[in-house]
């Protein structure tokens, strides 16, 4: 799961389906972005890096905890 995408997402008080519509996007197609079973396109991740001022990098950064 991308957590800081979903987090950057929430800041901006935005759903998955306002979120996919600004992207030009299916809300499933966001939704697969959001839980990492996607990677979506370099152009897709620039509009996200303009819609949340977020660098590509912080927002590909997925957050899952180990198992030890």
């Amino acid at each position: 799961m991308r957590q800081n995408l979903m987090n950057a997402r929430k800041q901006a008080k935005l759903t998955q389906k306002e979120t996919s519509d600004v992207l030009g996007v299916t809300e499933r197609q966001y939704r697969a972005l959001e839980n990492g079973t996607s990677d979506g396109s370099i152009k897709l991740w620039e509009k996200l890096r303009e819609l949340f001022g977020i660098s590509i990098d912080s927002l590909l950064e997925r957050t899952e905890k180990k198992k030890i």
